[in-house]
């Protein structure tokens, strides 16, 4: 099977590509994508974790303001605190479409002041659909570097997400992280 290294800790190989034109195909039916798009460095961008060792690989392969398709090649969970949960919602409800691989995600609500955790399992083959007033985590990543996803999200309001406390729930607006350009910038060619 033919494999590529674009940056370096991304190997993406034809079978991911595959998956990701079949279910943009399926699920996006106005976006596709070739095989030399797919292997470029330019069009991927690795997510730092707070070490600085990219967490996620994310492919965009549309963004409007009526909805952000992108392509998600897991490594690691996102662990945004490292052993700590740290539950988060996003600006925009989406739906991810487990390609290859799985995750365990952790779902956090708070009812009556109190905060209830649910863990889900997400396998090749699934649908994720995350709300906007739902916090999460991904806790574990059930074959590194191997696990995709499309994720097709809605309308977003920009700056509307935070996080909370998990025991108290206490929510905390998020704020942009002085160092995430330069961990971003250390692991991503395209951004030196």
């Amino acid at each position: 099977m033919q494999s590529v290294q674009v940056i370096p800790g991304l190997i993406v190989d034809r079978e991911m590509f595959d998956r990701a034109t079949e279910a943009l195909a399926t699920h996006t039916t106005d976006l596709e994508i070739t095989w030399g798009n797919f292997i470029d460095q330019d069009n991927w961008f690795f997510v730092p974790d707070p070490d600085g060792v990219g967490y996620k690989a994310e492919y965009l392969v549309l963004r409007s303001e009526d909805r952000t398709v992108k392509i998600n090649l897991w490594m690691k969970p996102d662990l945004r605190a490292g052993d700590a949960p740290m539950p988060h919602n996003h600006p925009w409800p989406f739906t991810a479409y487990v390609l290859m691989g799985g995750y365990t995600e952790s779902r956090y609500e708070v009812v009556d002041g109190k905060v209830t955790t649910t863990t889900e399992e997400h396998r090749a083959g699934d649908k994720n659909h995350v709300p906007l007033d739902l916090f999460h985590e991904v806790t574990e990543i059930h074959d590194p570097g191997r696990t995709l996803t499309l994720m097709v999200c809605g309308r977003g309001n920009k700056g509307q997400w935070g996080y909370i406390d998990p025991n108290t729930g206490e929510f905390r607006p998020n704020q942009p992280d002085p160092t995430f350009l330069e961990r971003a910038r250390e692991i991503n060619p395209r951004m030196q």
